[in-house]
Parts: structure tokens; C-alpha cells; sequence
């Protein structure tokens, strides 16, 4: 078993479910767990972790349904073997101002008054692919894990997280 992968911060505003998955799709990402490794058990996972084991299986659950494991019965669960294809490296950090802040000029170039209204016919839903932007499809789209998402950001437990004052600074997350 790898150290590195047994590490919570009970005081972060993500719930431990959502920490145990970044903690594998983190490891993923950096080769420490390899495709079709086995990842550990259930109960090893909680124990070292000093979780709820519904806690571990929810998130490993979690990481089946997004590709990044896979489930084998009676033998555990396994990192999948396509997983790595689905994880993007994560984006350099913004370039620095002489003054040692955060250059945002690049990056505030966009104008929205200047796009144009996109225009779609009213019975776009019923169509055979109906592909419009800013739209969803109801039968794919993950309801549970956005009313999970709902349900952390409004949560009060973290309250004093996403209400902090950063006017002059940026999220340090």
C-alpha cells in the first residue's frame, strides 16, 4: 500500500468523499497508481484513512461511474485500464507581473457584448441530435453528483470557507 494516498484534511471545505477521489485521481495522473493496478480495499482504505467504510465505497463508486476505476466481483476495484486517457495535466500557472501579482491582462481580453445571440427553434428538444449550446441532455446528465455539488457549495458547515473576504487576493484553492 502507498503512503501518499492516506492523507485527509479534515479542516479542507471538501467533504472526505470528494478528498478520497482526488487523492486517486491524483495518484492516477502521476503514474503512482497504474493502470489496472488494484487500489486498496474497501475496509483497508477506511481503516488507514479512519473513515466510514460507506464513506470509501461511495467515493470509489464515485470513481467507477467517471471511468477512472473499475469494479470486479468478488476481487475489488481496479484502476481502469483507459483511465489516464480522461485526465488532462493540470494548466501552468498564470504568469507573474514584475510586481510579483498575477498578470490578468491576457486573459480579460474577451468581449461578451460583442458575441452573438445564438438563435434556436422552439422544438429543438424533439429533434433526433439536438446539439445546442448551453443545453443539456436530461437523460445523461449526472443529477446526483450536481445536487452533491449543490449540497457542499451551500452547505453551512463550510460557510466561513466561501464567504471569506479575498477582494484584493485570488483563491488560494
Amino acid at each position: 500500500m502507498r503512503a501518499a494516498l492516506y492523507h485527509l484534511e479534515r479542516s479542507k471545505p471538501a467533504s472526505l468523499q470528494a478528498q478520497i477521489r482526488e487523492l486517486l485521481v491524483e495518484a492516477i495522473r502521476l503514474g503512482t497508481l497504474k493502470p489496472g493496478d488494484p487500489v486498496p480495499s474497501t475496509r483497508a482504505m477506511a481503516s488507514r484513512l479512519e473513515v466510514s467504510r460507506n464513506t470509501v465505497t461511495l467515493a470509489y463508486q464515485a470513481l467507477v461511474s467517471d471511468g477512472f476505476l473499475q469494479s470486479r466481483e468478488r476481487s475489488g476495484f481496479y484502476v481502469d485500464i483507459d483511465a489516464v486517457d480522461g485526465i488532462a495535466d493540470r494548466p501552468a500557472p498564470a504568469p507573474l507581473a514584475p510586481d510579483g501579482q498575477i498578470d490578468w491582462s491576457p486573459r480579460l481580453v474577451k468581449n461578451p457584448g460583442a458575441q452573438r445571440n445564438l438563435m434556436k427553434p422552439p422544438n429543438w428538444q424533439t429533434q433526433p441530435f439536438p446539439f445546442v449550446y448551453g443545453q443539456v441532455d436530461r437523460e445523461i446528465f449526472p443529477i446526483a453528483e450536481w445536487r452533491d455539488c449543490v449540497r457542499q457549495a451551500m452547505g453551512t458547515r463550510w460557510i466561513d470557507a466561501w464567504t471569506e473576504d479575498r477582494f484584493a487576493e485570488d483563491d488560494p484553492v
